[in-house]
């Protein structure tokens, strides 16, 4: 029994040291990432839409966009997928959201 709870302490600490790479991709590992833009475009709470991604001049609203890149006028490349039309602010259905798959400082 002392041995079974050591090993799985043990497995435990070595997967949680294992550093994962979520959210970057290199330049040749993602053929299909775009280059973006993310953008603040104002609180929400004050009828602002919050943090977007203009893609090609077409912004989008992503559903999961990480803190880290929370800059204003940060250039990326992302892979993502449109999920739906979402409101913002006062109007409905303004934007497409979508869902981040990739996203890399450029």
């Amino acid at each position: 029994m002392k041995n079974l709870f050591f090993i799985t302490i043990t497995t435990l600490l070595i997967f949680s040291a294992c550093k994962s790479k979520k959210g970057a991709v290199s330049d040749t590992a993602c053929n299909s990432c775009e280059d973006a833009i993310i953008r603040n475009y104002g609180d929400p709470a004050l009828d602002g839409c919050g943090w977007v991604v203009d893609v090609s001049s077409i912004i989008y609203m992503p559903k999961n966009l990480l803190p880290e890149f929370y800059v204003d006028s940060l250039n990326v490349r992302i892979k993502y997928n449109v999920v739906e039309r979402v409101n913002c602010g006062m109007v409905k259905d303004a934007y497409q959201a979508i869902f981040i798959e990739e996203i890399q400082k450029k």
